[in-house]
């Protein structure tokens, strides 16, 4: 079903709200502060949250045949608001949708239900990711303005799922059943059918370091999906920005795909190092069978000493904690990072825009305090495409204001 009005997102949040309220009006309540308030009555917790990314972005675009063209855009990346919370120590929620994007669209983000028959043991169902590091590490912790071709090429968004994970003080794993978005819109029902993307995937993270100054966690995940009565899947990528064209693309050629991704972060006090590495198999019409592959080396330095969080409970990124805000007279934390990105489609014969993507980048982050972040990217791409002349250079110069509670 497909859900995208504000009208809907926002009366589904205020009848929630509304209820956990009603519910802990006998008991006395306490207040916490974890970047909003979070309010708690026995066993029964309740917080909004949110957040807001407001960008500027520079773009030149130099193409081998063709008008060459620069953009100067400000722009608001996105703006969320939701609840989570919890019943008792059993169940707990997360309701979160986007008020405004750049599309000028309201969908919902993560929608989810957990029950947790143990402290070890979680079963979700909702609208949430579940594979690779960085996709399902929060942006608010991730090192980089966006999560890169990486995550775009693979269409490892957020789905429908029915997950079961189990976590140790240094490992994970997980499973889960997987359907479409619930932002798309339904199937349209033909003589054949009508059901939508189905798929299976499962998730495993390990951190044989865990010191107090040295992390090193290794992780790998595999995906089947098969698009079932929906159109056909597009592997795409974008210059390593949330704005503009994508100059390599396939179309729309996948009926099914098998996905295997490994993934790697060494943290040395303010020092860290993360990676990840996928290839994708496609099913095509007709018989015929393409491969893609793609990954991503980054590093990161916090001048000012901090270290950054990995939650090794997760497998994700965690929230940094800034040993001087400025809230305590402090400077804050400079962070200063590099990455490097590959996605290769060659092996599709295809369009003639099924090409090699590779960018370098350059990033320096600014927090004042733990809850706000000021960032810089710079990336210089090419989109090398198999037809003579179609290649495609981009230089991108992008800034970002944050904060969410």
């Amino acid at each position: 079903m497909k859900i995208n009005t504000s009208l809907c997102a926002g009366a589904a949040l205020g009848v929630l709200a509304l209820a956990i309220a009603g519910g802990a009006q006998a008991q006395d309540t306490t207040t916490s502060w974890k970047g909003a308030p979070q309010f708690q009555n026995d066993s029964l917790t309740f917080k909004v949250r949110g957040r807001v990314y407001e960008d500027f972005v520079h773009q030149e675009v130099d193409r081998q045949t063709g008008a060459d063209f620069e953009a100067n855009v400000t722009r608001l990346r996105t703006a969320r608001l939701g609840v989570e919370g919890t019943w008792n120590s059993n169940w707990a929620y997360k309701a979160e949708v986007t008020l405004s994007s750049t599309g000028g669209t309201t969908q919902w983000e993560d929608l989810i239900l957990e029950y947790k028959p143990t402290d070890n043991i979680s079963i979700m169902a909702g609208n949430f990711k579940t594979v690779s590091f960085e996709n399902i590490s929060s942006s608010r912790y991730t090192t980089f303005m966006e999560r890169g071709p990486f995550n775009d090429v693979l269409d490892i968004g957020r789905v429908m799922n029915v997950q079961v994970k189990a976590n140790g003080e240094n490992w994970t794993v997980a499973a889960a059943i997987s359907g479409d978005s619930l932002n798309s819109a339904d199937p349209t029902a033909t003589a054949n059918g009508g059901s939508e993307a189905l798929g299976v995937n499962g998730r495993v993270t390990w951190a044989p370091i865990n010191g107090d100054a040295t992390k090193l966690h290794v992780g790998a995940w595999a995906r089947y999906r098969d698009r079932q009565d929906q159109a056909n899947f597009t592997y795409q990528a974008r210059n390593n920005t949330n704005y503009g064209a994508r100059y390599i693309t396939t179309g729309a050629v996948g009926v099914s795909d098998k996905m295997v991704g490994l993934e790697g972060v060494f943290i040395q006090g303010p020092f860290s190092v993360q990676g990840e590495w996928a290839t994708a198999d496609v099913d095509r019409l007709a018989n015929v069978s393409s491969n893609l592959k793609t990954y991503y080396v980054a590093g990161s330095w916090f001048v000012t000493g901090e270290m950054k969080n990995l939650d090794v409970k997760k497998g994700e990124w965690g929230r940094t904690k800034i040993l001087n805000p400025v809230t305590s007279g402090g400077f804050g934390a400079l962070e200063l990072a590099v990455r490097y990105d590959n996605t290769d489609l060659t092996d599709f014969n295809v369009p003639a825009t099924a090409g090699e993507y590779s960018a370098w980048t350059l990033g320096a982050n600014w927090y004042p305090h733990p809850y706000v972040r000021f960032m810089a990217n710079y990336t210089k791409s090419e989109n090398d495409n198999r037809a003579v002349g179609a290649d495609v250079d981009v230089e991108t110069l992008q800034f970002r204001a944050q904060f969410d509670f």
